[in-house]
């Protein structure tokens, strides 16, 4: 499991990178969620007040992920039809795609994020004990840390492709070699000081280390199959996009004996996929 005993010269690193703060409308969404009995009508015109940020939520609510049958027209429907939790999740989850995405054009890498993410959720559905939509937040921000290390570093891409062709040297241990810290690190430390769900900052953590798939004291289980359902969501994107996949190999099977699915299984999966993108 990863630990965060980082080291005097990753502390520096660390300090050095401007992780962006938390806006105030997740601070109050937080505040009013933890309330016994929470005020929807208030929550729903905090989004509100945000008038670009109440529009990307419809899209997204209204998007075939939900698989709702009617359209949702404002935020106050959103809060009613979909409850607290999902509404809190995909704020959150806007709110921090709109934060990093400011530091740096960053069009493929939430392209890809947002397929990932799509894929967890699908990956959920036919799993049990997972839910679709912390799988897909987590599948959405595991990798939150890169862009904060694309924004500080100009050689990060050569690093980036250096670890993805790597098949037995975890992707972490290739970023710590060459900056001394790695993107779940960051991420982590993101994800904590927005207050994300406490299964999604330490899947976020360890999403690299699949050994704590074998280790059921090493994480609570619902972390643990985050963070399974992320690495076969990935593996099913690099197939769509014909990208090679090294470590699967090495690692994968590990994940899909967490879910208990098979290759067939898997390519099963996909098959459905690829059969729903083209009924959209």
């Amino acid at each position: 499991m990863t630990t965060l005993i980082p080291t005097e010269a990753a502390e520096k690193v660390i300090n050095s990178i401007r992780i962006p703060p938390r806006p105030t409308v997740i601070g109050e969404l937080l505040r009013e969620r933890s309330h016994s009995n929470p005020d929807l009508r208030k929550i729903a015109q905090l989004i509100a007040k945000d008038i670009a940020l109440s529009a990307a939520m419809l899209k997204t609510v209204n998007s075939p992920f939900f698989g709702l049958r009617h359209k949702i027209d404002s935020p106050q429907q959103a809060v009613m039809v979909l409850g607290l939790s999902n509404v809190a999740n995909v704020i959150t989850a806007l709110s921090l795609k709109n934060a990093i995405g400011k530091q740096i054009r960053l069009e493929r890498f939430w392209d890809s994020a947002e397929r990932v993410a799509d894929i967890c959720a699908f990956i959920a559905g036919r799993v049990p004990d997972i839910s679709r939509d912390m799988a897909y937040m987590f599948g959405l921000f595991h990798d939150c840390g890169i862009p904060l290390l694309m924004q500080k570093f100009p050689d990060y891409l050569e690093t980036l492709k250096l670890a993805n062709a790597e098949a037995v040297r975890s992707f972490t241990s290739i970023e710590d070699e060459r900056y001394a810290t790695n993107h779940a690190t960051l991420g982590y430390l993101l994800a904590r000081g927005w207050a994300l769900a406490d299964d999604i900052c330490e899947a976020i953590l360890n999403h690299h280390d699949l050994s704590v798939l074998t280790s059921p004291d090493a994480l609570p289980g619902a972390t643990r199959g985050l963070i399974a359902v992320v690495r076969v969501a990935e593996h099913i994107a690099d197939a769509d996009r014909m990208r090679d996949d090294p470590s699967w190999e090495c690692t994968g099977y590990l994940a899909m004996e967490h879910l208990g699915l098979s290759e067939e299984e898997v390519g099963d999966i996909n098959d459905d996929l690829v059969r729903q993108r083209r009924a959209e």
